[in-house]
């Protein structure tokens, strides 16, 4: 066996990093919806009580749609401290598993470390009357009162 120098090294550890790097972008592609597509949610006619469903929660879709105060919105599951994937607590309140981060139904930090709010993602409805999730148009905590960011309960 032979000995690296310090070239071989630094090209080894650059293709190394280029490697890890293509991993991580893989992992985001792949939660990304289809062009032209999004994630179908069901029948508007779904929603007819308020509370948190958690169907998609959990990987590849990360999102929890909610029905709350006259509007349906869709928002990320992903904690803003680290991470991790949150849970719903009695299908009114978000907590994290990891470092115990709570968020409000609409995605407010209420207990930390987190300190950001979830993100919101765009949500309309289509010509069949299904709930339609745009995971690439997303909405922080200022812009929750876009019309794109939510549907209106009749």
């Amino acid at each position: 066996m032979t000995q690296m120098n310090r070239r071989e090294f630094v090209a080894a550890m650059a293709c190394a990093a280029c490697m890890c790097g293509l991993g991580g972008a893989t992992e985001l592609l792949a939660d990304a919806p289809a062009t032209g597509a999004g994630l179908d949610v069901g029948p508007k006619s779904n929603y007819t009580a308020d509370g948190i469903t958690d169907t998609w929660m959990k990987a590849p879709n990360k999102v929890a749609v909610i029905r709350h105060a006259g509007r349906i919105y869709a928002i990320s599951t992903v904690c803003t401290h680290r991470g991790a994937i949150i849970n719903a607590e009695n299908n009114s309140t978000f907590e994290c598993p990891r470092h115990h981060a709570t968020y409000d139904i609409a995605g407010n930090v209420t207990k930390g470390p987190a300190k950001v709010a979830m993100v919101h993602y765009a949500i309309s409805v289509n010509g069949d009357g299904n709930i339609i999730v745009d995971k690439t148009k997303s909405f922080t905590a200022t812009q929750w009162d876009d019309p794109n960011s939510f549907v209106k309960v009749d």
